[in-house]
Order: structure tokens, then C-alpha cells, then sequence
């Protein structure tokens, strides 16, 4: 709405301006134009009453405005937190070292020095620990992961957080190796994201019930849930899984382009495992829980007490190999450790842990009651006993008896036997037979050249029984010989192997010069004169003069090599003793009727 006098004088006042403004005249197109400078005007404004704003609006206008400014802190403050680390209601958790034997690491706190480390000491993110040659040391978690460092092994913890939603635990791997063991879920709600970040630049992602060895380029898994360990690798676009029973080692120089699964492979056996992982077993848990007692167990704490422990009764004696440590806290209590290891603690306060047991006749098992500030409330104490009498060794019945040498021109052949009483398994050579039950008192067992079980040559089954707490027997051994002429037992004494006694002593036999230099070849595991072995047992083959007589590796000579044959074998094997870690030489001498050496040869073996 425009006001009568507003209007009128302004309309009035620019026509006189506008005329008084110059103008010029133009033609265009034989047609005359005026122009006339455009003059804009600007209304001089006066003093008018406006209307009054609502009450209503006057209140709103600031209350609004700090409602935005609150939205605004608050998503800027979760981002801000969340980067930190404090979001989702994060509360960083400390870390606990245990040593295994004094002086066997050390750590570096707040960046710091390194400095001898203590047991029990609780470590946080970016300290390190690193172990000595012969050291050992482990890593406890707040959800019961556990991360055992092997010898010469450098790690730093990165992250150990337990939120709301999810928990993030992380380590980064500077050099050497660790065994990881997780739990089969956690012990609260929300999830948890368990990484490896190697010096190499692989990013290893664990999942729960994980059993395994990582390396800076390498894992073994043993166990593992889902898919398995998820790697993610430097240049790679699609990350590699190793599943369960897989083991995976990249080199230094490949190829990111290519197929990295080449690199994967199975497990040769999970019934013979390192030594760092059978330790790790035995000193740390590997049964993970099974959950909780259950809700409406009945089981309480006595009046002013936080602890109690209902199993395993105290001086009790176990057979198997791990034992179940169950029982009821109180109110106050946040966490149960037994041995170090976290439990799984039920909603009725019930707790239940399956604890793997060390081979020691007596075992302390050590349960601790801790509250939300980390401190122990109060402590119980059992004490096991174990059984630790190995079982019987099983008989072999067929082709041939224990001990005995059989030739065969088969090449797939059944072993069988018989097994002794209370016996859980049957393991032959590294292989556990998976058909086997602990009732049965017979097994069976084929060899066969497709299998890769069965070889040219003399072939070794050494045969073992287990029981129910994981101990083997002496081992029942056959010899089989592929190969060769006729059918049947060739040896009725003891098997022989590349560990057995020497025959007669090569130091009595003549010292000359090679009379035919060049006839002795290595042709297998890899032909010529060295080679590097990351599995079990393998066979050392090769050529030999028509005229051989005899054929001697290091100092013994071949029962099973008959004059004249021009190829021969020798088993290179931990378990007999012709085998052992880091440089193996074995010098080979094929020699004639009369002792003398027609050549030799050197074979150098990286194990």
C-alpha cells in the first residue's frame, strides 16, 4: 500500500529532473531517435511507525539460536571426540604384560628408553615391548585376546578402547612374530575390531576364535572364525583371506598385480604345530569360553564376599588337558581373570572359563575378582594335579609288523593296526587320522604316491597314540620300500631310517680321491646342491655309477641301497634326528666293491 502524498510528489519530482536531463538525437536506418539519460531514482524515505513484533516471536528468536548453537557443538564435539578416540563412549583399557621368565623383555614407555619390564606391568597406547633371543612375553586384552610375542619380536600397542558399540584393540608389528588366540565371543555387548599392522605394511584383521601365527608377511592359521584372518596388502586392490587350515608367506618382491592367493596354501598338518604354538597352547588359553554358566544357576557369594569358585575343586587331579573354572561374583565386581585370562561373566554374575593347563604335574590356577577401576577385590586360589602317563604305543598289524621292513611294488598301500585302550587318537608321521574314534581299537591308515605320502624308495611310518590329555605314546614304526624287486618283508628286526646305527664305520674305509668325479647328482627334493625347506620330512634322492657298491651320507651307509643300482634315497626327517632347524650338510659317497669313493657330493639343506 502506497501512501497519496508519497506517491504524487515523488512522481512529480522525477518528471522535472527528466526534463531537465539533455538529450541527443540519432538516426537508424533512415529513422530518427532520441535518447534520453535513464535517471534512477531513489525514494527519499521518512519516518514511519512499523508494526510491533509479536511477544510469541521475541522469545522464540534467541531460543532457537541456542538450540543451534548446541546441535552444532554437539556434532562437532562427537566428530572431534570420535577422532580422538573418546566417542562412542570409549574408556581406553590398560594392556597387561606377562613375562615368562625375568629379563626376557623389555619395554619403552611414553616413547621413552627401553627399560627391563616387570610382570603384570600395564602398558598403553604407543607403549612397546620387545623381546630378548630366548625371550617370550604376552599381551592380555580386555576382551581375553592374547598376543604372545616369540623371540627377537618388537610390538607396539596401538589401540586397546572399549566402547558402547564397537571396541577397537590394535598392535602394530615392528619385527619377529606373535601368536594371537581371541575369544569365541565377547564377554560384553558390542563388537570388537582386532588388527595387525605389520612393519611390512599388511594390515591383518582377526576375527574371533582365532588361533594363529603372524608374521611380518606371513600367517598360519589354525583356527579362526567366519572366513577367516583378512590381509590387507600394499598395492593390492582385493585383500587376501586365509582361512582355517591355510597358511599364506609373500615375498619381498612381488608383484601386487598379480594373483596373491599363490601364495596361499594349506597347512601340511594341524596335528604337528611349532614349538612356539604348542607352548603358546599350553601356557595361555586356547579353549576359548563357551559362555556363561546360564542364568538361574542358584550360585550366590557368601554374605561380604565378592568371589566365589565352584570348579575345579582344590588338589583335584585331571586327565585332559584343559580344565573348567567356573563360580558367582558380587555387585562390585567388573571383570573375573583366571591366570591372567579374562572370563566370560554372565548376566546372573556367573562366570565360566575352559583353561588350558601347562605339562607340569602341578598347576596353580589363580581367579581374580576386579573392579571398574582395575583394582582386585579379592583372590581364590586351586591347585590341579595332572596325569601326565603317556599311553601305551599302538601295534602295527599289516603289511608287516612293528619294527619289520616291507618291499611292495605298490604304489597305494593300507597300513593297519590295532590301538590301546583309552586311546583318543592316532597320529602317523605328522598326519592325525581324522576317521579315528576314541572308542575304535583298530585304525587304518593309506599310503599312496597321490596322496604325496608314499614315495619312491624307503618310506618311514612312524605311528603314535594319543589320550585325552594330548600325550603321545613311543611311537610303533614300519619301513615300506617302494621299489625294487619282489613282494614281502625284507627286514624282521627294527625299522631302519637315516637315524638308525652305522653298519660298519666309514672311518675304516680308504680316503682317496674321487675316481669318477661328476657321477654323483642330488636330483630331488630340488636338483643340484642346495636347497631350502619350510615343511616336515623329505626325501634326499639321487644318481650313482653303475658300479656302486655301497652309498654313505654322512658317515652312514644305506641299509636298503643294493649294489649296483644307479639311484638312491635318504629320508631327511626331524623326528629321527637327520633333520634339524637352520643349515643341514649332508655329504654323500657312493663307493666300489673295494671301499673306494667313486665320487661325492655335498647337499646343503636351510631348514
Amino acid at each position: 500500500m502506497f501512501c497519496t502524498f508519497c506517491t504524487s510528489q515523488t512522481f512529480n519530482t522525477f518528471s522535472a529532473e527528466l526534463a531537465l536531463l539533455p538529450r541527443r538525437s540519432y538516426t537508424y536506418h533512415g529513422r530518427p531517435i532520441t535518447l534520453i539519460p535513464v535517471l534512477y531514482y531513489r525514494h527519499r524515505r521518512n519516518h514511519f511507525a512499523l508494526a510491533e513484533p509479536s511477544p510469541l516471536r521475541r522469545a522464540l528468536r534467541p531460543t532457537i539460536g541456542v538450540i543451534l548453537a548446541l546441535v552444532i557443538l554437539y556434532f562437532a564435539g562427537s566428530w572431534l571426540m570420535d577422532r580422538i578416540g573418546l566417542g562412542n563412549h570409549a574408556r581406553q583399557t590398560a594392556v597387561v604384560l606377562t613375562m615368562e621368565r625375568q629379563g626376557s623383555a623389555q619395554v619403552s614407555l611414553d616413547d621413552k628408553e627401553f627399560a627391563s619390564a616387570q610382570n603384570d606391568m600395564k602398558l598403553y597406547a604407543s607403549d612397546r615391548v620387545k623381546t630378548s633371543a630366548n625371550g617370550r612375553a604376552a599381551l592380555t586384552f580386555f576382551d581375553g585376546t592374547v598376543i604372545r610375542l616369540g623371540d627377537q619380536t618388537e610390538a607396539a600397542v596401538l589401540k586397546s578402547d572399549l566402547k558402547t558399540e564397537k571396541s577397537l584393540l590394535s598392535i602394530r608389528l615392528s619385527s619377529g612374530q606373535v601368536w594371537v588366540s581371541t575369544p569365541v565371543s565377547p564377554s560384553f555387548t558390542g563388537s570388537v575390531l582386532r588388527t595387525i599392522e605389520a612393519a611390512s605394511g599388511i594390515g591383518f584383521d582377526i576375527p574371533r576364535a582365532t588361533d594363529a601365527v603372524i608374521g611380518l608377511r606371513s600367517v598360519t592359521v589354525y583356527s579362526a572364525a567366519g572366513l577367516g584372518i583378512k590381509l590387507a596388502i600394499p598395492g593390492a586392490v582385493v585383500p587376501v583371506i586365509v582361512g582355517e587350515g591355510q597358511q599364506f608367506a609373500l615375498p619381498e618382491n612381488f608383484d601386487p598385480n598379480t594373483d596373491l592367493y599363490q601364495y596361499r596354501s594349506a597347512i601340511g598338518s594341524l596335528a604337528s604345530v611349532p614349538a612356539f604354538v604348542e607352548e603358546s597352547r599350553s601356557l595361555y588359553l586356547t579353549q576359548h569360553p563357551k559362555g556363561p554358566v546360564g542364568t538361574g544357576s542358584g550360585l550366590t557369594v557368601e554374605e561380604g564376599a565378592e568371589l566365589s569358585v565352584v570348579s575345579p575343586a582344590n588338589n583335584t587331579t585331571v586327565r585332559t588337558g584343559t580344565v573348567s573354572v567356573k563360580g558367582v561374583v558380587g555387585s562390585k565386581v567388573s571383570v573375573v581373570r583366571v591366570n591372567g585370562y579374562q572370563a566370560s561373566l554372565a548376566s546372573d554374575r556367573t562366570f565360566l572359563i575352559e583353561l588350558s593347563l601347562p605339562d607340569e604335574n602341578t598347576v596353580t590356577i589363580t581367579v581374580e575378582a576386579v573392579d571398574q577401576q582395575g583394582s582386585v577385590l579379592e583372590t581364590a586360589v586351586r591347585q590341579v594335579t595332572r596325569d601326565l602317563k603317556p599311553p601305551s604305543s599302538p601295534a602295527i598289524t599289516s603289511p608287516a609288523a612293528t619294527g619289520q621292513t616291507y618291499r611292495t611294488q605298490r604304489t597305494e598301500i593300507a597300513i593297519t593296526g590295532s590301538a590301546p585302550p583309552g586311546t583318543n587318537g592316532i597320529i602317523v608321521n605328522d598326519y592325525r587320522l581324522q576317521i579315528f574314534k576314541p572308542e575304535d581299537t583298530t585304525w587304518t591308515y593309506l599310503a599312496s604316491t597321490k596322496l604325496d605320502n608314499f614315495r619312491e624308495g624307503e618310506n618311514v611310518f612312524n605311528v603314535y597314540a594319543i589320550n585325552d590329555a594330548g600325550k603321545k605314546s613311543e611311537p610303533a614304526t614300519l619301513t615300506i620300500v617302494l621299489g625294487g624287486e619282489g613282494e614281502g618283508v625284507i627286514n624282521v628286526g627294527s625299522a631302519s631310517s637315516g637315524a638308525s646305527s652305522e653298519v660298519t664305520s666309514e672311518e675304516d674305509l680308504p680316503k682317496n680321491a674321487a675316481l669318477k668325479p661328476g657321477t654323483v647328482l642330488v636330483t630331488g627334493p630340488f636338483p643340484g646342491t642346495q636347497f631350502t625347506s619350510t615343511g616336515s620330512a623329505f626325501l634326499i634322492e639321487g644318481s650313482t655309477p653303475s658300479d656302486t657298491a655301497s652309498v654313505w651320507v654322512n658317515g652312514y651307509k644305506l641299509r636298503l641301497y643294493t649294489p649296483g643300482k644307479t639311484f638312491w634315497n635318504y629320508i631327511a626327517d626331524p623326528a629321527l634326528g637327520t633333520l634339524k632347524r637352520g643349515v643341514n650338510t649332508y655329504r654323500i659317497n657312493a663307493r666300489n666293491a673295494k671301499g673306494e669313493i667313486l665320487d661325492t657330493t655335498t647337499y646343503t639343506v636351510t631348514y
